[in-house]
């Protein structure tokens, strides 16, 4: 199971394409796969391992992949490691939730997305969970450190509570405010926090 049974997988798949190649009259080559992913999920820790060796750079930061390169692990497979992607918009539908939610917990470069809108999409969903499990939103914590609460839809928007926290402890600077909001809330400053749950039957 697991990775030398993916390898053993991968080597069947490449040897029958160049099987039907060789039946077509073509010479046979390495087939060409790539590994697409979020960042920081592994992808090149599993090139690595498929390989057996430390081919590409990997580490558990987000942002260690910066080319493309194109890894051989038999003749029949060439695997192509890359950046991770993420959703082209961080908003409510599941692939951007997802890569929200990657972002607040810091497994996506700092380059790839904007605090303020970060922040905000923490905010929504600490509401969000509050307002289904109160226990798992340290809101009295957050308040005592901002001055400022997470308040909810009625109140103000995400956005809105960010410029708050701003104008409270940050002079204004609603950059400096993101910024310290997702390093305090990364930090554990907070307190224990979720930001997922099991589905309720």
């Amino acid at each position: 199971t697991g990775v030398p049974e993916l390898k053993r997988h991968a080597l069947g798949v490449g040897a029958k394409v160049n099987e039907n190649r060789v039946r077509k009259g073509l010479l046979p080559r390495p087939v060409r796969c790539v590994i697409i992913g979020y960042p920081n999920v592994g992808k090149s820790a599993l090139i690595n391992r498929l390989v057996n060796k430390r081919a590409v750079k990997s580490a558990n930061t987000p942002g260690v992949t910066r080319n493309m390169r194109w890894v051989k692990i038999s003749n029949e497979i060439e695997l192509l490691d890359m950046p991770g992607v993420i959703p082209a918009k961080l908003d409510k539908d599941e692939e951007g939730l997802i890569g929200m939610k990657l972002a607040v917990c810091d497994d996506i470069g700092h380059a790839s997305y904007d605090s303020v809108v970060v922040a905000a999409g923490l905010i929504e969903v600490c509401r969000e969970a509050y307002a289904q499990y109160p226990w798992a939103v340290p809101v009295k914590a957050v308040v005592e450190r901002y001055g400022v609460g997470i308040g909810s839809a009625e109140e103000s928007t995400p956005e809105e509570v960010i410029y708050a926290i701003a104008d409270s402890k940050f002079n204004g600077d609603v950059n400096l405010a993101a910024r310290k909001v997702l390093t305090d809330f990364r930090n554990g400053m907070w307190g224990k926090s979720l930001l997922e749950f099991p589905p309720r039957r």
